[in-house]
Parts: C-alpha cells; structure tokens; sequence
C-alpha cells in the first residue's frame, strides 16, 4: 500500500558548507566487539588490538558485525584527558563497501549547531535563531533552543535532533531501539508548538545512499505516533543526510520525511548483501508547511 503523503520537502537555497573535517590521526581498523554501549574493541595493523569510545547508545546490529565490518577511528586531540585515545567515527555499509556510515552521533548535532548558526541548514529554521545548545522546557532538554537576548526568559524556539544510520530500502529509518525518551521529547515539541512557540524536529541520515527518512514505526510504534501527532501540531518535520569519507563529514542535501513504516525488516534489509555472520563471534512531513490533509 503506498505511504500517506504530507507535501513535498520545503524548498531552499542550494548553498553547501564547507566539509567537516575530524582532527587528529585516522586509522581504517575491523570492528570485533562491542564491550559496552560507549565502548569497542577494534583490530588495526598490523593486527594490533585496542579499545576505541563509541559515541552512540544505538544498537547498530546490521552496521556493527564482529570480524566483518571495517571502518576508521581518529585520535583524540593533544593533551586530551580521555583515557581510550580512539573514536570510532564510520563503518562501511555491508551492502556496498564503498559507502560509509558515520555511528558518531555527538558530532551530528554538532554539525547541526554550527550550520543553523551559520545559516548553511534550512535558512527558515535558522532565521528563529539565535541558537543555543542544550536548551531546557518543562522536564526535558533540547538538542536546540532560541531564547532571544534576556537571560531566563523561556524559549522562543526549539529543535530536537535525531540522527539515522539503520538502512531499510530507500530509507533510513528511526529508532533502530525503542525510545521512550524520543517519544517523551516529540510529546514536549508538541506541546511547546501547540502553546504558539515554533518546533522542529531533525532527523538527519547519516549516510547517503537514501532518498528518503522515515519513523520506524515496527520497532517503536509510540515514537512514530508522536512524530504524526507533532505534525498535525504544527512542529516542523524535517530531514536531511550526510556524506561520509575518512575523516569527513558533508552535507549531502534535505530529504523528505514519509510516514512510519510499519512493517517489520524481518532480517536487516542491509544484511542480505552481507557475508553471513561469524559463529564465534509513505508520505511526507512538513509541519506548518504542509499538513496532513
């Protein structure tokens, strides 16, 4: 049955910033387990064996297959505290070896904060600014906030960020994990639109062989019923993806967000193409620019 549809994605200058670049060293390394959900231990040559921070709470199960997946890690910077010196920043897609899946949220929103700042990320949205990061309303913390000038006033702006790398046909979907918080800070966007604030919702791919993003409905059917009850709000819907290389990341352009997918991947969509693992080891959303009809 084919997806409801909410519009078409809002239309912007074509402007690109410039891309992110990780300082420090870049290694290529083989992932072979994650110890915890912050941290892995990777294999380098010539067959060294070291830890390396995982910056993402996410499952990764169809990214993160132990002995079959490579990526890269970088160093931290100089004179860092950190006591693991390596973060593992991408991982190549086990559909084609020659895309690259970046599983650092941190830097996601990051980027996010640095574009909206400079106008690079939808002008429309970067015009409530200015941006602050990690802006409170209510019980919950936003990845974004505009609060104007006056100190403790409440915001007048806010925008939550939500990054992908699970992979499902043309789309990236999310959650790969049920998300009680997501589903509770979708709830608060909503709320905060409904009392005449202006919200957004993000999410961006981190990778770039999609077209499209969508709630992953199947895996967590109160996230998605949030987000469509945040659309009908009024909270602005939106999407878009990156290009990863070694060592850098790129805006690669927005993306139309569709209506949950509510069927299951059954097994991974990614890992029909990929080497069998080891024994041992609809419609799109647009918020007040184009709302459900």
């Amino acid at each position: 049955m084919p997806s409801r549809k909410y519009g078409s994605p809002p239309e912007g200058p074509s402007r690109t910033p410039p891309e992110f670049r990780y300082p420090g060293d870049i290694r290529r390394v083989r992932f072979r387990e994650r110890k915890n959900r912050f941290l892995v231990e990777v294999e380098g040559p010539p067959g060294t064996v070291f830890p390396a921070h995982l910056r993402n709470p996410g499952r990764m199960r169809e990214l993160l297959r132990e002995g079959d997946t490579w990526g890269h890690v970088v160093s931290a910077s100089p004179g860092s505290p950190r006591s693991t010196r390596w973060t593992l920043v991408d991982v190549e897609s086990p559909a084609d070896p020659s895309i690259l899946v970046s599983v650092d949220a941190v830097i996601t929103n990051h980027l996010v904060h640095q574009w909206l700042g400079e106008g690079w990320l939808f002008p429309e949205v970067s015009a409530w600014g200015p941006w602050r990061r990690e802006v409170p309303w209510m019980d919950c913390r936003f990845d974004e906030g505009s609060v104007g000038g006056i100190p403790g006033a409440p915001p007048r702006a806010l925008l939550e960020v939500k990054s992908s790398n699970l992979r499902g046909g043309p789309a990236a979907l999310f959650p790969d994990a049920p998300t009680r918080r997501g589903a509770h800070h979708v709830d608060r966007l909503t709320e905060f639109a409904s009392s005449g604030g202006r919200a957004a919702l993000l999410f961006v791919a981190q990778r770039c062989d999609v077209r499209e993003i969508r709630p992953y409905g199947a895996m967590d059917p109160r996230f998605s019923r949030a987000v469509e009850r945040a659309a009908a709000a009024g909270v602005h819907i939106l999407g878009c993806r990156v290009r990863v290389r070694p060592g850098g990341i790129r805006f690669a352009g927005r993306l139309p967000v569709r209506a949950p997918r509510w069927t299951p991947l059954g097994p991974p969509e990614e890992e029909r193409h990929a080497p069998p693992r080891r024994r041992n080891r609809g419609g799109t959303f647009r918020g007040r620019q184009g709302f459900p009809s």
